[in-house]
């Protein structure tokens, strides 16, 4: 197969996920409206409670609200045929355009790679020295220490993801009704499993303590800090989006 025939291939086989909340409903106007302008012509699926208010092209699979996390977004991922994913929240806005062609390209090493699970696009705790084939923008993660689970922007082999869920506790993610954390806990899946994940790096500024700004999916991470507005790490960012999207951010207040 010719190399433009593999990624049209590749491309054919590819989504966007958004995972949702009603009540988050404020920000989907925000957030739909920048990941089509500066990352469209897409199929995208949203997983929420409630599809009212989301545009019509998109494809909502609806979960029930009263399920712990693993079990919502399990429940909703059975319902992908896509064998790639963007994983993506709701408060992931784009703020400049997404290198597309860089993103073709890790989903063609994704794709042809056998031995990997996802392909991560921000810089966070868990980055190793060790470049992935010598290349100077992707590092191999410790799948033995904590965050190689992550709910950060990543291309995953669907089928990966989907084993964590299926394997994993079923737990709210942030540690509601438990003191235990489904993303935490998912690590413990992925050690098991001895996944192998990367992570682009191309030596971007550090945002905040822990992440890094992604050169490649250049976005907030993230809008929301505990329900407010995240103003003290994005200001320079979020203020003009929310003044262009109308919204009122002392409604939520600032973090």
């Amino acid at each position: 197969m010719k190399k433009f025939e593999l990624m049209d291939s590749i491309m054919s086989n590819y989504c966007i996920i958004v995972n949702t909340v009603s009540t988050c409903r404020d920000l989907w106007d925000m957030f739909f409206g920048q990941l089509e302008k500066h990352y469209p012509n897409n199929t995208v699926y949203v997983f929420t409670d409630d599809g009212n208010g989301i545009p019509a092209a998109y494809r909502v699979i609806r979960y029930n609200k009263k399920d712990n996390f693993r079990t919502q977004y399990l429940s909703c991922l059975k319902s992908v045929k896509e064998d790639f994913l963007l994983y993506l929240n709701e408060d992931y806005i784009l703020y400049d355009d997404v290198k597309a062609d860089v993103m073709n390209e890790y989903l063609s090493i994704l794709a042809q790679d056998g031995a990997l699970s996802f392909i991560r696009l921000t810089r966070g705790a868990n980055c190793t020295s060790v470049p992935y084939k010598g290349r100077d923008d992707l590092y191999y993660l410790d799948n033995r220490a904590e965050c190689f689970f992550s709910q950060t922007t990543t291309i995953w082999k669907r089928a990966a993801l989907e084993k964590i869920h299926e394997l994993g506790p079923d737990l709210h993610i942030a540690g509601q009704r438990t003191k235990l954390q489904f993303e935490v806990e998912a690590n413990k899946v992925c050690a098991a499993l001895d996944m192998q994940g990367l992570v682009s790096h191309h030596h971007e500024p550090k945002r905040g303590i822990v992440h890094y700004d992604s050169l490649v999916f250049p976005y907030v991470a993230t809008a929301l800090v505990k329900g407010k507005w995240n103003l003290g790490e994005y200001e320079k960012e979020l203020l003009p989006l929310l003044a262009a999207y109308r919204i009122d951010y002392k409604k939520r207040g600032s973090a």
